[in-house]
């Protein structure tokens, strides 16, 4: 199967036992609407309003608080409310930023993740963290354990940070509050690389040759016929799973390793030269509220980035504007693309937030997020930096060879993304949550561990693999 035209250019709380229930079905378009969970307005009665038929108390959660000074972009939030705000997968480094941004801000934080040392779940803005089952393992256990939270708690809001996102939107007539995310269908039409890179080629965005696979012996017979190839699950993610025969990752996955079946497509695509150009956005039902574009001059195993850097974001607000308003996006948008001398060629979606939102002012982000009709796009500005310095330390002992360039990027005066001054005990935390990772090679014959066995334990127990 030939996608896209040849012009294209080239632990505790995981429930290990219950299995993932088969999906009831896709979800309406206008089923996620009419359960309310992605209707999004300014803070205000209307936006506590419960979502039809689903019972709601209304909020304890606002309170008076003493005005403070803020931009032009703030002023579109009511100053003198806050709200209860549930951020899911603390862990996440993101996560952690949104939690800061939305803290700060007066909103009252309560942080989720399937392990107590998630690292944003002991930030000094959480009002309250919580355990939760595995949304992957145990996705049952996990609904109603968001439900209990978001009842007893009064949660206004959900913000859901990575792939358990997919199960939350799937049963989303379980959830008695508001959901900033999209439908199930929506997500799992972009989640999926397969799908995604057929919609951005009908849409006229450029995109890799790419053919689609299903089996080793397919895989092995697209290989042989490609000049340069980037091979990759449908349902995949950070560069965990990946074969190729360019750059500094070919030859590290062999196709004996690849697990390819009629359940577990590949995409095997032209390899495309160029610079790595990320993006993210806030989006209000189909048009983008804030948008941030961003490069990784320095990355984890060559799979992820360690240090992040803004850029004009203008290039990349077009590719998100596109695919907002085609598929009536509410919710996180991320975009992964490159650059080349031609243009951007569009590469995958991550249905959610990723570290663009980390290079965002809090005050732009939050009048994004309850900016239920945003006239034109907020634009994070270039030049802005974070790193994260145990990364870097890593990867210094590692890849001797990368010393000086890791070094220079440790001593810069970009601010960490975990250590924040006033709020440190999240860079303790990064370091005690590696108990996540022991659990994870725990599940894991010796044979199967790989280099990306770090970035696997991070996801393992909330990624979304259809």
């Amino acid at each position: 199967m030939l996608l896209g035209g040849g012009e294209h250019p080239g632990v505790k709380g995981v429930s290990d036992g219950a299995a993932r229930p088969e999906h009831e079905g896709h979800l309406a378009p206008d089923h996620f609407a009419a359960a309310g969970a992605c209707a999004l307005v300014l803070p205000s009665e209307r936006f506590l309003r419960p979502p039809a038929g689903i019972p709601c108390q209304r909020s304890t959660a606002l309170r008076k608080l003493p005005r403070r000074g803020a931009s032009a972009h703030h002023r579109v939030i009511d100053e003198t409310l806050k709200m209860r705000i549930l951020i899911t997968t603390s862990r996440m480094p993101f996560a952690l930023d949104e939690i800061r941004k939305l803290g700060k801000l007066g909103h009252e934080i309560i942080a989720a993740d399937t392990f107590g040392t998630a690292p944003g779940s002991h930030s000094r803005y959480v009002f309250e963290s919580v355990v939760t089952p595995s949304p992957r393992y145990a996705t049952r256990q996990y609904i109603a354990r968001l439900r209990e939270i978001i009842t007893t708690r009064s949660v206004d809001l959900v913000l859901p940070q990575f792939e358990e996102a997919l199960y939350v939107a799937e049963h989303i007539s379980e959830i008695p509050t508001r959901v900033f995310t999209p439908s199930f269908a929506t997500l799992r039409t972009l989640h999926n690389k397969v799908t995604f890179t057929e919609l951005a080629s009908k849409l006229g965005l450029r995109v890799p040759r790419t053919t689609v696979v299903k089996s080793v012996a397919e895989l092995e017979r697209a290989i042989l016929r490609s000049d340069g190839f980037f091979c990759k699950p449908a349902y995949s993610r950070g560069g965990v799973e990946l074969l190729t025969d360019v750059g500094p990752l070919a030859g590290v996955t062999h196709i004996a390793d690849c697990r390819v079946t009629e359940d577990n497509p590949w995409v095997v695509q032209e390899y495309v030269a160029g610079e790595d150009m990320c993006s993210f956005s806030v989006v209000q039902h189909g048009r983008v509220a804030a948008h941030s574009a961003y490069v990784h001059p320095r990355e984890i195993d060559h799979a992820g980035g360690i240090v992040f850097e803004s850029v004009d974001a203008k290039e990349t607000l077009l590719l998100a504007e596109t695919i907002a308003a085609a598929t009536h996006y509410h919710g996180q948008l991320s975009l992964d693309a490159k650059r080349t001398k031609s243009g951007l060629v569009l590469l995958e979606c991550n249905p959610r937030p990723t570290a663009g939102v980390m290079l965002m002012s809090a005050e732009m982000f939050a009048a994004a997020l309850f900016d239920d009709a945003p006239r034109t796009p907020r634009l994070a500005p270039p030049g802005a930096r974070k790193k994260i310095a145990s990364a870097l330390v890593r990867d210094m002992f590692l890849h001797w060879r990368d010393i000086p360039q890791d070094l220079a990027h440790l001593l810069s005066r970009a601010p960490d993304v975990y250590a924040e001054r006033g709020d440190l005990a999240p860079a303790l935390y990064q370091v005690l949550s590696y108990s996540h990772v022991l659990a994870y090679r725990k599940r894991q014959m010796p044979e199967q561990r790989t280099r990306s066995d770090l970035m696997s334990a991070y996801f393992f127990d909330v990624c979304f693999n259809g």
